[in-house]
């Protein structure tokens, strides 16, 4: 605990350290849903992928529109990218529970910062669909950091299969864990101010939004693509409490599950760490150091700031705007480079590096991105493999399903 609240306050040790590669190749403790084990979306339908495309700021008609949707090759709704961070029914292997316990608490009381990830899309997630989840510790990493001093990165593989086996999205996330405290006064990060907008930024900024770029049923032809091609430029932002609002309203909780009034309680009695008094001595979730002022400097930030899957849906709308309707996003790498702050505009660019005609996927493209907020930081870096459209080898040919994960473990009665 700390001295003077109640924000419990744990220690990277080599205990603790220890306790989370005991974890490997089974769930992370830190990443628990706690009273409510079910996702936000257990089955894909028309209007959920309506609401979390809506949410995030996207209103494609390839998601929105169920008449327009039909009348492309897909024949109907599609989620977009990370669509799938909102489904996926708990399939994690089983663990011996003596075991369990014993590592329950690896780095427990250390914050957790989403630092990247690399995802994998084979089949589109459509009306209907089911998904199982399993997310489980990959990697355990010692690490020394400015920011952080000692941290941890723990890598977590991830894969989500449907009703019929088929595995249609897989990959790795990353997460930082740092110890709860204030950082040094002369640390990179102390010079950071809040944003402050002059009318001409705002007018470059909605002048942005005015000329946003979406191709849409307009094909994007592998054989147009010449490599070194600049992606046209997209903004996001002011990043507003408004916004991460709709964000879950639309994606759900995500990882964590911050459920009211009774289910806080019974949250708080299987999470305790993730829990402290508010200004009102009473119970809230740490999630608010999001939206809560008084709680980012005691957890380690300067700031409120987002939560990593912003930018990742940032760069997913950004790949859909330019691919358009015919292309496959088969897969998406992202690192966060710093902190995107309450306030802070993220500028989006890319370039088209590479195209080729793989044995497997066919017609591709690689495209690398960034994102650069009004300080001129660098806050998001990533890359993309896009499968193309060819007037010579045909429309695009999605990737074969990968195996199924061999820790597949469904409920005895095969229900959800």
């Amino acid at each position: 605990m700390g001295e003077d609240d109640s924000l419990l306050r744990g220690r990277i040790t080599d205990e603790s350290v220890a306790l989370m590669r005991r974890r490997i190749g089974f769930a992370n403790p830190t990443l628990r849903t706690g009273a409510v084990d079910e996702p936000w979306n257990i089955v894909a339908t028309d209007d959920a992928i309506r609401r979390f495309a809506l949410c995030i700021g996207d209103d494609n008609p390839l998601y929105c529109r169920r008449n327009y949707a039909q009348t492309t090759r897909w024949g109907g709704v599609i989620a977009p990218p990370a669509f799938e961070k909102s489904m996926g029914l708990n399939r994690n292997p089983e663990m011996n529970p003596a075991e369990a316990r014993a590592t329950s608490k690896a780095l427990r009381g250390v914050q957790l910062y989403h630092s990247g990830g690399e995802n994998f899309y084979y089949q589109p997630i459509t009306e209907g669909t089911v998904l199982h989840r399993s997310r489980i510790v990959a990697a355990v990493e010692d690490k020394r950091s400015e920011f952080a001093g000692r941290s941890v990165i723990v890598t977590n593989a991830l894969s989500l299969w449907d009703q019929n086996d088929r595995v249609l999205v897989d990959g790795v996330d990353w997460f930082v864990h740092a110890e709860r405290r204030t950082r040094d006064a002369d640390s990179k990060y102390a010079a950071e101010e809040a944003a402050r907008y002059t009318d001409e930024q705002l007018a470059e900024i909605e002048a942005a939004y005015d000329a946003e770029y979406r191709r849409g049923a307009d094909t994007l032809w592998f054989e147009d693509v010449v490599p070194g091609t600049a992606l046209p430029r997209m903004v996001k932002g002011p990043l507003t409490i408004t916004d991460l609002i709709n964000l879950h309203m639309g994606a759900g909780w995500l990882v964590y599950g911050n459920w009211p009034n009774r289910l806080a309680y019974e949250n708080r009695k299987r999470m305790r760490g993730f829990y402290s008094r508010d200004e009102f001595n009473a119970w809230d979730t740490i999630q608010r150091v999001h939206w809560d002022k008084t709680l980012a400097g005691p957890v380690g930030v300067r700031m409120m700031y987002d939560i990593g899957p912003v930018r990742q849906f940032h760069i997913g709308h950004y790949l859909t705007n330019f691919a358009g309707d015919d292309a496959w996003i088969h897969r998406i790498g992202f690192e966060f480079r710093r902190f995107n702050y309450i306030g802070d505009v993220t500028w989006l660019s890319g370039e088209i590096t590479h195209a080729a005609i793989d044995e497997r996927l066919g017609p591709k493209i690689e495209i690398t991105m960034r994102g650069i907020n009004q300080r001129g930081t660098e806050n998001i870096r990533a890359s993309a493999t896009v499968l193309l459209a060819s007037r010579k080898h045909g429309p695009v040919r999605v990737p074969a399903c990968p195996p199924m994960t061999p820790h597949r473990s469904l409920r005895p009665n095969g229900e959800y």
